[in-house]
């Protein structure tokens, strides 16, 4: 009887132990949490396509779930209180906090790493046609959104257009009650990054429903940003770039995916940078202007922040050089 008994003993234990090492990969996985921004912009379709391409190369270490959020503003405050694992945003924003100036004067977050650079993009000033607006100063006193609120083009277009003396009644909501708001013509227009120096996917939906017009950031304004926010980028869009429209100039806003030191670890950061740059097919059939762009080559000529360790790893792997200015002090 106690041989019996001792044989299902030792049975179910084998049992057992083999169901623990059959299960054993599903706990190797790390679930990780992507900010991007709202599910209306074109960058929360890249953000997505990204986290599928993540999930395809590095499925076998991390498991990325995208989660909509208010964009660069909102996604390093989530960061900060240990919400999410990453997240998308303007480089002009995450340098304003890294730096602690700005917005975020007395409140620096000098432990934001860099993962990757996807984009460069215009930032542009949609206003209706008919509104009779012909350029930034015809903004003041007329109802314009600045942004989706809480995002990052929603702090550096007041920064920016302060600077620049033009005092517009600020107009406060996501971007689907921006849109529908110009549509309704309750406002004059919003200001939104584009794909590229394409226009985003919301206001191409936009111009399908009324004219619209970019307005054009003439030199003398320029300058006045330039000397408060030297890092603020402007760039002349050639005519015809966007079908139907003239040259213009407008700032440019560089965008991508940053975490803290501590909210990936170095292994992490590194499949995810690897599921990004490994593949690529992804990302370009979702956002089509990521097509030519060299996401390793831009981060390390447009970042001013250090890049994670983990970033660091893959990034010379595949031989990168990493600037000195972009080593953070737990990587030297």
């Amino acid at each position: 009887m106690r041989e019996k008994k001792g044989i299902v003993g030792w049975s179910l234990f084998f049992a057992l132990a083999t169901a623990m090492c059959l299960a054993s990969p599903a706990f190797a996985v790390d679930r990780l949490l992507l900010g991007s921004t709202a599910t209306t912009s074109s960058h929360y379709v890249y953000t997505v396509a990204a986290g599928k391409a993540i999930n395809a190369v590095s499925g076998d270490k991390v498991d990325v779930t995208v989660v909509a959020t208010g964009g660069a503003v909102d996604n390093l405050e989530r960061i900060h209180r240990g919400q999410i694992n990453m997240g998308i945003g303007t480089w002009d924003t995450f340098y304003q906090a890294y730096k602690g100036i700005g917005k975020y004067k007395d409140n620096a977050r000098p432990d934001i790493r860099v993962l990757w650079l996807y984009s460069s993009n215009s930032q542009n000033y949609v206003v209706r046609e008919d509104s009779k607006i012909r350029n930034l100063d015809g903004l003041t006193g007329k109802k314009f959104c600045p942004g989706l609120r809480g995002s990052a083009t929603e702090q550096l277009v007041e920064q920016i257009l302060t600077l620049a003396g033009v005092k517009p009644d600020y107009f406060r909501g996501s971007l689907e009650d921006a849109v529908a708001a110009v549509k309704d013509n309750r406002i004059a227009g919003y200001a939104k990054a584009g794909a590229g120096l394409d226009l985003d996917g919301s206001t191409k939906e936009l111009s399908a429903f009324i004219k619209i017009r970019l307005l054009d950031w003439p030199q003398e304004k320029i300058s006045k940003v330039k000397e408060e926010m030297p890092f603020v980028t402007f760039i002349e869009v050639p005519s015809g770039t966007i079908p139907g429209f003239p040259a213009y100039t407008t700032p440019v806003q560089a965008i991508g995916i940053i975490s803290y030191k501590n909210s990936l670890s170095d292994e992490q950061a590194y499949n995810v940078v690897k599921g990004v740059c490994e593949g690529r097919e992804y990302q370009e059939a979702a956002y089509p202007a990521l097509k030519g762009f060299d996401i390793p080559a831009m981060t390390m000529k447009v970042s001013q922040i250090p890049l994670h360790p983990g970033a660091i790893r893959y990034f010379r792997e595949i031989g990168v050089d990493i600037p000195a200015h972009l080593l953070p002090p737990e990587a030297k």
